[in-house]
């Protein structure tokens, strides 16, 4: 019996998306200021501070319009499947999609990647979906980066996933638990890729044995055997891909910054969905070009930067105008969240059994599972962020909390304590919600950031500063 509640076609945020995609789909890659206003005064309000977001820097602008277009292509891939014999995958955010890539039969959608869309581009952003999941009787410390997409999928009238698979068991527990409400609600299959706790060799052998279980169980589902020759082809588009992430990391050590701020969003999607394809190897080298475009001749999005930020959890993402290009307006670089906090292993590209390994250390030390999945998370968590600070220059720490982390929630003073005694980097503690505008709303967010920086980090190395007994 299908439990789903119908709603009207279109009305899904899935479908949704893919309307406003088809339109982007549409859109010159080299738009004018003019251009990017009128797309903005076009749309519904609720998607201006997008369109602004995503298009106001123009630099940036190309990228994100080729960006969108490969979001879009890799998504109608999903809505054509069945079609073509294949199945669609639901993932979280911390699974590797080129381990899903690397089957002929399988389309990976993210989870996070649905719903962060459904926030930006739909009218309302979202917030139907997540009432939605209340009147089912869902709690709302569940994380809504995840139940949006979820809710929409329980409202029916929409492309279900035939299967999901997850790793956040043990790192991430509201977004494990909605994704196994989602798979008994539709009654799909999951597949689980648990981590064991710590970070020895056995935990890291066991791990690499759980995701040969997986393996197999794919290729049963999948009905094809795990091609080498096709895991190899992955593998090196993902190896491209993280050696041009080094470049932008790198580049980001340069004072001024010649990275704009909303290539952190970029990255941070291309790496849920679309890496290990050639997409994603074509939108990094395209964001290293504007970046060393950037440096040869001297133009910065945040020129005079009051301000080097890392953003010591993830960002606000329910609007891009003010999260990324009012931080440049104000002087301020964003240096990056913990989404983008990455450690690539060597590939041995030899053999299956060298490459599935890799695989392994790939999936092992994603950004959450790596940190949340530690067996102690406070000290992983602190050693990352605290790496990330010093290795690219950061002022100073924003904590933008997120009401679903209880982890991270309960972690957060000891951060903030250890990040001024061992580095003299003050931290800034936000409580709202990454993807609901209703908790804190952007206005306020800028507001405490604006005295943080003005009042706290341009002034902790003035030396006529009266210090603290």
């Amino acid at each position: 019996m299908d439990r789903r509640l119908p709603v009207r076609a279109g009305e899904n945020a899935f479908e949704r998306v893919m309307g406003i995609l088809g339109l982007i789909d549409l859109l010159p890659e080299s738009m004018s200021d003019e251009d990017v206003e009128g797309v903005a005064a076009f749309v519904n309000p609720d998607l201006r501070n997008t369109v602004r977001g995503l298009f106001k820097l123009e630099p940036a602008r190309s990228v994100n319009v080729f960006f969108l277009k490969s979001v879009y292509s890799v998504l109608k891939k999903a809505q054509q499947a069945r079609e073509e014999g294949k199945k669609v995958v639901l993932i979280p955010i911390t699974f590797p999609p080129e381990i899903i890539f690397a089957f002929a039969n399988l389309v990976p959608i993210c989870t996070e990647l649905i719903d962060g869309l459904a926030v930006n581009v739909c009218a309302g952003q979202g917030e139907r979906y997540l009432d939605f999941a209340a009147s089912l009787g869902l709690p709302d410390s569940l994380c809504s980066s995840n139940t949006i997409t979820i809710a929409s999928l329980c409202m029916g009238n929409t492309l279900t996933p035939d299967a999901i698979v997850s790793n956040s068991v043990g790192s991430c527990d509201p977004n494990a638990k909605v994704h196994a409400f989602a798979a008994d609600y539709l009654h799909i299959p999951q597949f689980i890729l648990e981590k064991p706790i710590g970070e020895s060799a056995q935990a890291k052998e066991t791990y690499f044995r759980y995701l040969l279980t997986l393996i197999g169980e794919l290729e049963e589902f999948a009905h094809e055997k795990l091609s080498e020759r096709r895991l190899r082809e992955v593998l090196e588009r993902a190896c491209r891909g993280a050696e041009l992430y080094r470049e932008i990391w790198e580049v980001k050590k340069l004072r001024p910054c010649p990275v704009p701020n909303i290539f952190n969003l970029t990255f941070m999607a291309t790496r849920a969905q679309l890496w290990g394809t050639q997409e994603a190897v074509e939108i990094m080298r395209r964001m290293v070009e504007v970046c060393k475009e950037g440096m040869r001749r001297g133009e910065y999005a945040a020129r005079d930067e009051a301000a080097r930020v890392y953003i010591s959890y993830i960002p606000y993402l329910f609007d891009l105008h003010g999260m990324y290009t009012w931080t440049e307006e104000r002087g301020i670089t964003l240096l990056g969240d913990m989404l983008t906090v990455q450690f690539f292993p060597r590939v041995d590209m030899a053999s299956r059994e060298g490459m599935l390994r890799a695989l392994s250390e790939i999936a092992f030390e994603m950004p959450m599972t790596r940190q949340m999945g530690a067996d102690l998370m406070s000290v992983r968590w602190l050693e990352d962020i605290a790496y990330a600070v010093e290795d690219l220059g950061a002022d100073c720490c924003i904590y933008l909390g997120h009401h679903a982390c209880k982890h991270a929630e309960g972690s957060v003073s000891y951060l903030r304590r250890e990040m001024m005694k061992r580095m003299k980097v003050p931290t800034l503690i936000l409580k709202g919600d990454g993807f609901d505008r209703r908790f804190l709303p952007m206005s306020m967010a800028q507001d405490e950031i604006g005295i943080f920086v003005d009042k706290v980090v341009s002034k902790k190395d003035d030396p006529m500063r009266r210090k603290r007994p």
